[in-house]
């Protein structure tokens, strides 16, 4: 039976953050949102708006939570099929944590500007990544009244995140296949705020670590944000020319080049026949399972139920994510313009003006206007 009951439009930004049941109380809901057309600078600006603004919008209730996707490697594949893709193949950014230098993560500036690779500052912690169509990124926005059974912070979400959202993903094997891992390993995991490949090496007979995603976060009173970007594909070559092998690093790292401190979730999921639709389809699977089991808890204390819907965007095919009745309880079409509106709303407010940190940057780390943004835009014009 499909769990689908309702696909309606969202004519003002309200009827998202302060949704009501059919009694009239305020509904649990985390929405998804499939990002997979916009620039990774606009989904960072839209991330940001929605984290600094979810509480105030929610009028103090925090019931609402987002996850949204963003699949950079399929969308250029898409474009270099003669698909519709939004984003020109050329895109390239590095992003930087709030407070990270630029001087002390690029490697050539001038490399920087010949190749129009953009660099931007999001709001966020954690280290420099280098972004060229070959990522999967997900994000959660969630209230920290998400997470009943233990208090969320800093230095334990990373863990919380993966066994909650990703190790089934990852680690899906049982019975014969699970003794034959102990023996020889091939696992993903959660380490030093990573999230890595650990795998048996043959030829030099050890355990070696790679790192497959990388992490920030940010905490507010009442929501944190946790955002990861999967590695799907490297050009290693590139990775060098762009970025530094930077001073602090993780322990693990042991000043390891790229090429030996990375891999590739292309190069080392088990088995063959991997996509990032395939994988971005299991992690939704995942949640609504997660949701699931919280529901099945609430309602042995007698607390409210969380809903899981997705929102339409209209700008792609959103079918190709989480298709089928068995996964939302509702799906929401939402105009570009409301998301457009909210945003102008978050950088005019006098309450959220002056918070935003994510912008564009400069060669030397200076802050550009968002007219120097140039990319397709759904966001900012």
């Amino acid at each position: 039976m499909s769990r689908l009951s309702r696909i309606w439009a969202v004519s003002a930004v309200s009827e998202l953050f302060r949704p009501l049941a059919p009694n009239g109380e305020r509904k649990k809901v985390v929405y998804l949102l499939n990002l997979t057309k916009l620039h990774v600078y606009e989904q960072l600006l839209l991330e940001e708006c929605l984290y600094r603004m979810s509480s105030p919008l929610t009028q103090g209730e925090n019931n609402v939570g987002f996850v949204l996707i963003n699949d950079t490697y399929s969308n250029a594949k898409e474009e270099e099929r003669g698909g519709h893709g939004s984003i020109p193949s050329e895109n390239k950014c590095v992003v930087f944590g709030i407070s990270g230098k630029v001087p002390n993560f690029i490697k050539d500036v001038e490399y920087i500007g010949k190749n129009k690779i953009a660099l931007i500052r999001r709001y966020t912690g954690g280290g420099t990544v280098y972004i060229r169509n070959n990522c999967v990124m997900f994000s959660l926005i969630l209230p920290l009244r998400f997470e009943v059974e233990r208090q969320l912070y800093p230095s334990n979400v990373t863990e919380w995140v993966f066994n909650s959202f990703y190790h089934s993903v990852f680690n899906s094997l049982s019975g014969e296949e699970e003794k034959e891992k102990k023996k020889n390993p091939n696992i993903f995991s959660h380490h030093e705020n990573d999230y890595v490949h650990i795998r048996y090496d043959h030829v030099h007979d050890e355990i070696t670590m790679r790192k497959v995603g990388g992490n920030a976060q940010a905490f507010s009173k009442n929501y944190f944000v946790h955002h990861t970007s999967f590695l799907w594909s490297c050009d290693y070559d590139e990775m060098e020319r762009v970025i530094v092998n930077p001073l602090k690093q993780p322990q693990y790292r042991n000043r390891r080049s790229h090429r030996d401190f990375l891999t590739s979730l292309e190069e080392c999921l088990p088995g063959a026949g991997h996509t990032p639709v395939g994988f971005i389809g299991k992690f939704v699977s995942n949640i609504r399972r997660l949701i699931n089991q919280k529901n099945g808890h609430n309602d042995q204390n007698g607390g409210p139920f969380w809903q899981f819907n997705k929102i339409n965007l209209g700008i792609h095919q959103d079918c190709l994510i989480g298709s089928g009745g068995q996964i939302f309880d509702e799906v929401h079409s939402v105009e570009m313009d409301i998301w457009k509106n909210l945003f102008r709303s978050f950088c005019s407010s006098e309450e959220t003006k002056n918070m935003r940190s994510t912008r564009l940057l400069d060669p030397l780390g200076g802050v550009l206007s968002d007219d120097a943004f140039c990319g397709p835009s759904f966001i900012l014009r």
